[in-house]
């Protein structure tokens, strides 16, 4: 039984990464302020054993005080992950995102971690417009041209402490770049939600699904249960080694906002009837976001041997099927 440190336990990610590692036999102690988590997505796990969770902020130093001697794992997923929002509080951003990362860093030498996963960002190859730049791979970026906005500049900054420190206090270091990952248990709450989860809220709400541009923009998406398989893969392969890596993790295609709204509107308009709007409210594009994300992930398919199985077309009818059911429930 390995015993697993994860940052941002109650998000997304990490929630799918806990329900996995437990289910697998192994131990997950949880840190999460909830202020982008939500305790709805871990409340399965806190009855288990094996899960242990602090409502804490990555920044206090107080916040892995007596978790255990001893973790083998960290990941840390926790941070500040919206573009618009690091934008406008650029401080904060800065607080959360990278001296964050630096206290978690601490304690897992303090911890005897044995490695140190990180959520990096695909956001780093974010000021790449000429199409000849895709799809993008692990070495390029940062350069003199990307990254640019003010949360990738963040996240990179984040990463090479990550590198260095790891390097300096004897523990492997794994970087994640992942693109638009999507799945039940997205965050639907933010003021620009996922663009799939925000598509299907609208078109379920009978309400005009919202498009910043002219709908051209291009992204890579990647199926949550994917990227959880992603996870094992990397801890199997990278968990016990040393030196650090960096993986680009998406699907290696990509597709038009445009395209992203007939496919999910396609399945609502299934599963209500044909009862849904059919119009688009286009707006001025959001600044600092990515025309192009388009992901090269023949490192990790040699390297880890994984290849994601989600084509998008399932992982929109899983997805919207997933948000009904639970439109339902509630």
């Amino acid at each position: 039984m390995a015993r697993h440190l994860i940052t941002g336990v109650a998000g997304f990610v990490g929630s799918h990464l806990a329900k996995r590692l437990i289910k697998a036999g192994d131990e997950v102690f949880g840190i999460d302020n909830l202020v982008c988590g939500f305790s709805a997505n871990i409340a399965d796990l806190m009855e288990d054993p094996k899960f242990h969770f602090r409502n804490a902020d990555i920044r206090d130093d107080l916040c892995c005080d007596n978790i255990h001697d001893n973790i083998d794992f960290v990941w840390h997923f926790a941070a500040r992950g919206e573009v618009y929002w690091c934008r406008d509080n650029p401080e904060e951003a800065l607080s959360v995102n990278v001296n964050g990362t630096l206290n978690i860093l601490n304690k897992a030498k303090k911890l005897r971690a044995k490695h140190f996963f990180f959520a990096d960002t695909s956001a780093e190859y974010d000021s790449f417009t000429d199409p000849d730049y895709f799809p993008t791979t692990e070495w390029m970026a940062p350069n003199t041209i990307t990254p640019m906005g003010y949360y990738p500049i963040t996240k990179m900054c984040a990463s090479q402490f990550v590198r260095s420190f790891g390097k300096k206090n004897d523990f492997g270091t794994t970087l994640f770049r992942y693109t638009n990952i999507y799945g039940p248990s997205m965050n639907l709450n933010r003021d620009i939600p996922p663009v799939v989860g925000a598509f299907t809220n609208a078109l379920f709400n009978g309400e005009t699904p919202t498009i910043y541009g002219d709908g051209s923009k291009r992204r890579d998406f990647l199926h949550i249960d994917d990227l959880t398989e992603f996870h094992t893969t990397v801890l199997a392969v990278r968990g016990r080694r040393d030196g650090s890596e960096t993986y680009n993790a998406g699907f290696g295609k990509n597709y038009s906002i445009l395209e992203v709204y007939h496919k999910v509107h396609k399945e609502c308009a299934k599963i209500k009837s044909g009862k849904v709007p059919s119009l688009i409210d286009y707006k001025d594009d959001q600044p600092d976001e990515a025309q192009v994300t388009l992901a090269n992930i023949k490192k990790a398919e040699e390297d880890l041997g994984w290849v994601p199985k989600i084509s998008f077309d399932e992982g929109v009818k899983k997805t919207v099927q997933s948000l009904w059911e639970m439109r339902n429930d509630n």
